[in-house]
């Protein structure tokens, strides 16, 4: 049984990232105005973006704990789960639209640059995973420590303080992915002294981080002053927030059938409010709930309307994973059949 504390943490991180989506995607980053206005409310919207920004962060994270081993099924699976859910939000598009949405074809083969943007870095890192498993099993621990503090160093400068490089995009990029990916690899060989911490001191640094990140953001936006670099996925501040969250869950003990049949499918989710076709109106549901009613009946809005889209991803994935079943097989009968 895969370890469920771990897969726990995979349906967290994907419920922030609906959170995320549903906060600085779908609403507006408040401003000079909207803090005097509403002080507190301001500030909450800082506190939720600083505790759910690490989740793309973490789900790569989780990748390089376990460490990716590249099947050409698995790798076919992916492939099949992205194509499953493009097919099925273009189709609920045209129904809503009345019409087949226009470049239709660009946007469900992802030649988009805005077309699921983490599926493309993840698959990269996916075929780059032997590469980078190599790197790890041959080369010392102090060889990798080297590269990964340049490496953290060098991104901290060109891809979240100074932003010099567009090919790291402030962590939306395959470099960045392979950092995080080597860093959980170094993490759970070597077990390093800040990852070894009471899981409880774990929270307490994740907690702190998020308050911190919010302060930071809440007085920047005060003063007018811009600040969306500090919700970078290259900030070490956020960085940090995934680290010590992931160390917290990897220091439970769980086993729970249930859960891991969940986190199964969490990816779903991602995939659902995140389509090109679909994500428009999710992000249209939540602003009209933010702007039309009371902030607790939005609240309650946005949180069951959250737990919805997460509920009928999962199912769907469930159906798609039936249809998947027969597959594998006639992969492998393919693959044998070349080598001979």
């Amino acid at each position: 049984m895969r370890d469920s504390n771990m897969e726990l943490l995979r349906i967290v991180a994907m419920l922030l990232v609906m959170v995320v989506h549903a906060n600085f995607r779908a609403l507006p980053v408040p401003g000079v105005h909207a803090i005097a206005v509403n002080p507190s409310g301001a500030f909450l919207q800082f506190v939720v973006e600083a505790l759910s920004v690490v989740a793309v962060n973490v789900f790569v994270l989780l990748s390089g704990w376990y460490g990716i081993r590249p099947k050409v099924t698995r790798f076919s699976e992916l492939l099949f789960q992205v194509m499953f859910f493009g097919i099925l939000c273009l189709g609920v598009a045209t129904l809503i639209e009345g019409r087949v949405p226009d470049d239709c074809w660009s946007r469900l083969f992802l030649l988009g640059d805005g077309h699921y943007w983490f599926v493309k870095a993840y698959v990269a890192l996916y075929l780059l995973s032997p590469v980078l498993n190599a790197f790890v099993d041959h080369a010392s621990r102090r060889q990798q420590a080297i590269v990964l503090a340049g490496y953290f160093v060098f991104q901290s400068i060109y891809g979240w303080w100074w932003e010099g490089t567009t090919w790291l995009r402030g962590g939306y990029s395959l470099p960045s992915f392979i950092f995080l990916y080597l860093l959980a690899r170094y993490m759970h060989r070597f077990g390093p002294a800040f990852t070894r911490f009471n899981k409880w001191i774990d929270l307490l640094i994740y907690i702190d981080y998020v308050a911190l990140l919010a302060v930071i953001m809440y007085l920047l936006k005060q003063a007018g002053m811009r600040g969306d670099y500090w919700y970078f996925y290259t900030c070490p501040l956020v960085i940090v927030g995934a680290v010590y969250l992931l160390l917290f869950f990897s220091k439970l003990h769980l086993r729970n059938s249930v859960v891991n049949w969940v986190a199964a499918s969490a990816f779903a989710a991602y995939l659902t409010q995140s389509n090109t076709f679909t994500y428009a109106y999710y992000d249209n549901i939540i602003a009209d709930w933010f702007n039309g009613e009371s902030r607790m009946t939005f609240i309650l809005y946005a949180t069951a309307f959250i737990a919805a889209v997460f509920v009928v991803s999962i199912l769907l994935d469930k159906v798609r994973m039936i249809i998947w079943r027969p597959i594998p097989d006639l992969i492998n009968k393919f693959v044998n059949k070349t080598r001979k």
